[in-house]
């Protein structure tokens, strides 16, 4: 039996096909990127609006029990910035099964704090006698985790044939 330089056998002498290239992910990591970037954006545009008063995650909102929510947009930032990082991660590295597996993770936890955003705004609102309303931030955090999510599920979803 003659073989080849570089080939594979199985303990029956069979050939053993070598596996083929990692898929490429870069339409995921995209999207992941953008919905990271999204999200941090958010953090800084009007989550509440009253007149001329604008107040971002960045400020100080009045809670329900009447303590004071400080720079609940932090938490967007901070989560935002770990997609961002982890869809580059993913772009360039050739591993993605680990960095998707923790960007579908942050991802999920990132859609819960989404919900920061609209709770603070009723918060704030029901606290200053119903006037005003939640910004556009709010709801740009929410799609942008949303996107994030599925651009996590994308690069999940890619495996090798």
């Amino acid at each position: 039996m003659t073989t080849l330089p570089g080939q594979r056998y199985d303990e029956y002498g069979f050939v053993v096909a070598a596996k083929g290239p990692r898929p490429e992910v870069h339409r995921g990591a995209t999207i992941l990127m953008i919905g990271g970037a999204g999200f941090v954006v958010g953090a800084f545009l009007p989550w509440y609006q009253a007149g001329s008063l604008r107040l971002t995650g960045m400020d100080t909102f009045i809670n329900n029990d009447g303590t004071d929510f400080v720079k609940p947009g932090v938490i967007w930032i901070v989560l935002g910035a770990i997609l961002l990082a982890l869809g580059a991660v993913s772009f360039f590295a050739a591993r993605h099964l680990a960095v998707a597996v923790a960007a579908v993770v942050v991802a999920v936890v990132g859609v819960f704090a989404s919900l920061i955003g609209v709770g603070v705004a009723k918060s704030q609102h029901d606290n200053t006698g119903g006037v005003g309303d939640a910004g556009p931030g709010a709801f740009v955090g929410i799609i942008a985790i949303l996107v994030a999510l599925a651009g996590s599920v994308h690069i999940l979803s890619k495996r090798r044939r």
